[in-house]
């Protein structure tokens, strides 16, 4: 699993963001979040052994982040330690559930090469290219990636996650075209995502929707789209084909939604 894993500071809004508004709020929680850890997270309570390739700082909250990944279960052999400071992600929430997200001007960047020989399955959730071109291509039957938002990038794969949100306006067959031409030959489908709107699944064969039933009001969503990953995930490693492994990933983003608990231990300190 190649992603982010990072501290998350969320804040508890009384209402939506306006502009030039003045916004209260109810409290901020820190936690533990990211792509890689939520979607590990979610794996390792399903009963999947988890390797993390990410990169944390070498600060004395880094170090403790380091050692609740362990505690958590995770094999962090892949895992880099780099000079930049912890800087947390702020998290605005509003009462809706709608969240902002404020990013860190410098990313940390995976700089290693892919040790994933021994992987079932290998996901990325990186924004930059991880590993060698020809690392990529010999894992590529086994690669479930995000689909990058570079129009220019390779990432060779065989099933891809895209999100609407991201990528609007482009139609059905505009998203197949362009996952066809980042994921290669070993290609097979494209699942794409709409918030709280039905997922579509593309690809070799006939495309397939798969309805998403709604949450209750003020449901944190947070994470939403990672532990829609884990779900996938999950499917494929139990051999589902894919439009059964993203109905499967509906119903575990659910289960992960209404009980964030039983799935995610966020806690810092724990």
């Amino acid at each position: 699993m190649v992603g982010s894993a990072h501290v998350d500071r969320v804040w508890r809004l009384t209402g939506p963001l306006v502009p030039g508004g003045r916004q209260r709020h109810t409290g901020v929680e820190s936690r533990y979040g990211g792509g890689a850890f939520h979607t590990g997270s979610v794996l390792l309570a399903l009963g999947h052994k988890v390797g993390l390739a990410t990169a944390l700082s070498g600060d004395e909250t880094g170090r403790r982040h380091r050692q609740a990944l362990a505690d958590r279960g995770f094999d962090l052999a892949a895992v880099e330690t780099v000079e930049q400071p912890t800087e947390p992600l702020e998290i605005l929430l509003d009462p809706a559930g709608d969240r902002t997200i404020l990013l860190p001007a410098v990313p940390r960047v995976i700089q290693a090469d892919l040790d994933a020989d021994g992987a079932d399955l290998v996901y990325l959730n990186v924004r930059n290219r991880p590993g060698r071109p020809e690392t990529l291509d010999r894992l590529a039957p086994r690669i479930v990636s995000q689909l990058p938002l570079d129009r220019e990038e390779r990432r060779p794969s065989r099933i891809l996650v895209a999100s609407r949100s991201d990528l609007p306006g482009l139609s059905d067959a505009a998203l197949l075209t362009r996952a066809l031409g980042v994921a290669g030959p070993a290609f097979e489908w494209l699942v794409v995502t709409a918030g709280a709107q039905p997922v579509t699944v593309l690809g070799n064969g006939p495309s397939a929707t798969v309805p998403v039933p709604p949450l209750p009001a003020g449901t944190d969503t947070t994470g939403a789209g990672d532990f829609f990953a884990a779900g996938l995930l999950d499917g494929l490693a139990q051999g589902m084909a894919a439009a059964d492994a993203a109905g499967h990933a509906v119903e575990i983003g659910r289960q992960v939604l209404l009980d964030r608990a039983r799935f995610v231990d966020a806690r810092i300190g724990s």
